[in-house]
């Protein structure tokens, strides 16, 4: 062989040492290659379904956030004792915003056996309180405490109201709400073992 035919055969051999090269080379790796493909198929499968369970918990917490508060706003709209303190100081709280006048304010007291709170809490289990007040003021601040009463977080009913005029513009009046308290679980508890 002379030189120009070496020179255009070394070419020709690189070619076809390259080809051959990458031929083998793509069926030694090309199985190598399918199973990593497979492996990150995979684990984007994988990346979707955590990303789908990260989503899914945090719209259950924002579900337990949102029941948490519920819960909060129904264990103060029926507390588990009707605590006097707690109820005047609402009630006068309320008078004090629409300004009128608490002239006398007693404390619930049970409905059928007229016993104060803790007597009530002591020997029965009823759900229902009375507590009676007297108020004075103009008619549209009367009518807004009422309002107020009726549409305050703590579970009540107005059971009695009873309006007079007392000087110009001024209203006198006298108010009997029932307030309510969650049964006690010992109570419930001694009631289902009776009934058995």
């Amino acid at each position: 062989m002379n030189k120009k035919e070496l020179n255009l055969f070394l070419p020709a051999v690189a070619l076809i040492v390259a080809i051959s090269g990458f031929l083998v080379s793509c069926q030694l790796l090309m199985p190598a290659i399918a199973v990593n493909q497979a492996k990150i198929s995979a684990y984007k499968t994988d990346i979707n379904k955590a990303q789908e369970k990260l989503d899914s918990i945090g719209a259950a917490d924002k579900s337990m956030v949102k029941i948490s508060d519920l819960v909060s706003n129904l264990l103060i709209a029926v507390p588990d004792s009707v605590d006097a303190p707690n109820l005047i100081t609402e009630i006068e709280s309320i008078a004090a915003q629409n300004q009128v006048a608490l002239s006398s304010i007693s404390p619930p007291e049970d409905i059928s056996l007229g016993l104060s709170v803790e007597e009530n809490e002591a020997q029965t289990n009823s759900s229902g309180l009375i507590a009676n007040l007297a108020i004075s003021g103009p008619f549209q601040n009367t009518y807004n405490f009422i309002s107020a009463i009726e549409s305050s977080i703590r579970f009540s009913k107005i059971t009695s109201l009873t309006i007079t005029s007392s000087e110009e513009g001024m209203l006198g009046t006298s108010i009997a709400i029932e307030v309510y308290k969650r049964p006690s679980v010992t109570a419930s508890i001694g009631t289902e073992a009776n009934n058995e």
